[in-house]
Parts: structure tokens; sequence; C-alpha cells
């Protein structure tokens, strides 16, 4: 495994790792640099120097990555079992899906060899600073999650992914409403007119990404994208050296079902946007083909961290390439009745000022009971702000931003009058 994702120091021989900030190879002990290709030619030379002659033929049908022996080294998590390839030289302490530390060097079967690879961008001091400043302000955050040094835990992973590109082509069927309304003495008439809208069209979606890790959080996973594809680099070695990777274990049919909700929920929404001048909207049937679809698999980047609080375990990622960050961070309960607590009393002197300086009739009994269920519920919102600022994790419905926009082409539109339908309402009658 360390001539497949390890690379030595020209100058030292210490392990070079690739840095996304000046896309070079940099030795971690002599602090030298390299392009790829230098440290490429360092190493087949050096290999050259070593091997003897072989007659080896290689053939494009394998897609294992292997050692010598047949497997890859990497760790095993006793706790979740999850297993991570890395070479002998990355040093993990931690699994990054449970944040379990006790996680075991081992062995496996080889690793499937993915078609493309985004490098990291974003080295580990920055991906910290972005995590500290995400927690930064966090009122209902426990004391407990910042301490011990817990943030300089974050591992550099590569994630498995499926990646789809495919066309959609085909139509969506409304039923559109025109509503108008009219009065006389004793009634209100309100006219709805039923059309039958028909909106098709076709586009283009490259490399819609979807997990292929069932240990990963796939919510989490999403709220990460987007990932700029056209970075993506053809595989190589070199991009893994200093970083964990993660083996797919989800097949790629098993994950095309999500592919597919994303490029019809897409499809739905540009065939929606079309539908103007009706009052009311709602759709009645569709027609959506695929075609030129395919997949391929990727390795993305991702910072992790996961921590455990009252039993829970609570995962951050990185987006490697971007920096976005997103988790959902633990609520401390103590600190939740304290600010729910803070923030209702706090409003019920405020009302209660008002009362006594501006009421009527000073601060009754009757007074002080509205003012105490007012500022429980002011408190309550408060904490509830509070707490939706804890989380930013969302699941991506569509895949809007793998769409080509050059590639988007409107149908003829169809609008077919119905029927129509009136219903009146008497008017109150006066007094």
């Amino acid at each position: 495994m360390a001539d497949i994702l390890n690379f030595k120091c020209p100058c030292c021989g210490a392990k070079l790792t690739f840095s996304g900030k000046t896309e070079q190879m940099t030795c971690e002990f002599c602090e030298a640099s390299f392009t790829m290709e230098q440290a490429k030619a360092a190493q087949e030379a050096e290999a050259e120097d070593a091997a003897s002659s072989s007659m080896t033929w290689t053939t494009t049908e394998q897609l294992l990555i292997t050692d010598e022996s047949g497997k890859v080294a990497g760790y095993r998590c006793p706790s979740c079992s999850a297993e991570m390839v890395a070479d002998e030289h990355t040093a993990a302490t931690e699994c990054p899906y449970c944040g379990n530390q006790a996680i075991i060097p081992d062995s496996f079967a080889g690793m499937y060899q993915p078609d493309y690879v985004v490098p990291f961008a974003v080295d580990k001091e920055k991906a910290k600073a972005q995590l500290k400043e995400f927690v930064k302000g966090k009122k209902l955050l426990p004391k407990s999650f910042t301490a011990n040094n817990r943030i300089d835990s974050i591992t550099g992973l590569y994630v498995p992914f499926w990646l789809y590109s495919c066309k959609a082509d085909g139509s969506v069927t409304f039923e559109g409403v025109k509503t108008t309304t009219r009065q006389d003495s004793n009634y209100t008439y309100e006219k709805k007119d039923f059309y039958r809208v028909k909106r098709s069209g076709e586009m283009e979606f490259e490399k819609i990404p979807v997990d292929a890790s069932s240990k990963m959080d796939a919510t989490v996973m999403e709220s990460l994208e987007p990932y700029d594809m056209a970075k993506a680099v053809k595989y190589d070695a070199a991009y893994f050296s200093g970083y964990l990777a993660d083996r797919y274990d989800k097949e790629e049919k098993d994950a095309q079902p999500r592919a597919n909700e994303r490029v019809m929920n897409t499809f739905r929404d540009k065939m929606r946007e079309q539908v103007i001048g009706y009052d009311t909207v709602e759709s009645k049937a569709e027609s959506i083909n695929l075609s030129n679809a395919k997949a391929e698999y990727a390795m993305l980047p991702v910072w992790m961290m996961t921590t455990k609080y009252e039993g829970n375990s609570y995962t951050f990622g990185i987006n490697g390439q971007s920096g976005r960050m997103v988790g959902s961070l633990p609520v401390d309960k103590g600190l939740y009745w304290q600010k729910l607590i803070i923030g209702t009393v706090i409003s019920f002197i405020i009302i209660m000022l008002g009362i006594m300086f501006f009421g009527e009739n000073g601060m009754t009994f009757k007074a002080g009971i509205i003012d105490l269920v007012v500022s429980a519920i002011i408190g309550f919102i408060y904490v509830s702000i509070l707490k939706s600022g804890m989380s930013n994790v969302h699941q991506n419905r569509a895949a809007t931003k793998y769409m080509k926009d050059s590639t988007y082409k409107k149908g003829k539109p169809y609008d077919i009058f119905m029927y129509s339908k009136t219903e009146k309402t008497p008017k109150p009658k006066k007094a």
C-alpha cells in the first residue's frame, strides 16, 4: 500500500503530502516542495533502481487497488465497523464517523479505483478555523464540545460518491385555475375556470453526486454541496497521500433512486416555472424520460469531526474544496432552560414596567397573569431562534446546480379550457 498511497521526499525520504494551497507535494519534515510530476518521477526512478526485470500485463478491466499482498492498509473502527484506507504513515486516532477513539490498524480486500478525484483545496488549519467560526456565538452549545481540543481531532477523508449524468425530457400536466369574483345585494359569486396545462422540455445534468457510503449521513453530505466538478481530475494515488479514504459499500444501483428523485424534482420545478397567469396550480401527471444516463465513481474531499453528547453522535463536515461548513450542534439542556428562564424574566420585567408606567389601572393580578403568559411565549421564541441556529443541515431535493443551463429547452405550451364552476355565498344580513 505504501507504493500506492505514499510518496517519499527525494531530499530526506520522509512522507510527501499534497497541499491544496500550493498544489504541490510538500515534505512534512524538511518542508521541501515538488510538483506532482517531480514527485512521481522520483518515485518511478526509485522503483526502477530497486526492481528487477518483470513481464507484467495490465488491463483496463482491473479496477481494484491493492498492494503486493492483494489487500490495502488502513484502519477499522471496532465501534461502528467503518473501514478506512490509508497509507502506513497516515496516523489516525479517531473514527470520523462515530468519534470512537480506539480505531485500530488493519488491512482489507482492495478498494475500487475511482474514475475521478476532487483534490483537497482547504488545509487542516483553515478547516479548523471554519469549525471554530461555526460554533462561535452559539449560546446553547455545551462547554464540553470545545473543551479538550476536540476541534483539533478533525480528519481529512476522501468520501466515495456516485456521479450521475443524463438527459431528461418529457412533460408535466397541471390543473390551472383562474378565479373571478362578483357580488350583488344578496350573494358573493366566485367563478373558477379550470384549465388543463401542459408544459414540456428537455435538459441535461452532469455529475450529480450521491453518497456511496452507508455509514455517512447522506443529508450532511448533500449539505456540503456544491462541488466544482470541473476541477475533478483523473484518479492518481498521490492525491490520497496524507488522508484517509473510505471504501464504498453502496452499490450504484442502490444509489440510483436518489439521483432519479433529484433529477425529476428539478424537471418538475422547471416545468412549473413556465406556468403563469393562474391563481392556483396543481400537478396532475407527468412523463419524464432519461437518456444517455451514466454513473461514474469519484472520491470527494471532506474534513470531518464527530463528537458525542448525552449518548448521541454529532457529525460535522467541511467541504474540502470550497470550505463550506455544515453540521448540527448539540444543545445543552441546562443552557436551554437557563436561556428560556432569562428570556421570560427579562420580558416579564419590561412588560411589567410598561404596564406600571403607561397602564390605566397599573399592575393588577389579571395584568400580571397576561404578562407572565406573554413573557413565557417570548422566552420560548427566543430559545427557539437560538436552537434553530445550531444546525445548517438540509436535504437537497433538486439538482439544479448540476443542470447545464445551455441545454435547457422549452417545448410548445398547451393551455386547454376544461370547465367552469361557480359558488355563491350569502352575504351576512345587516342587524
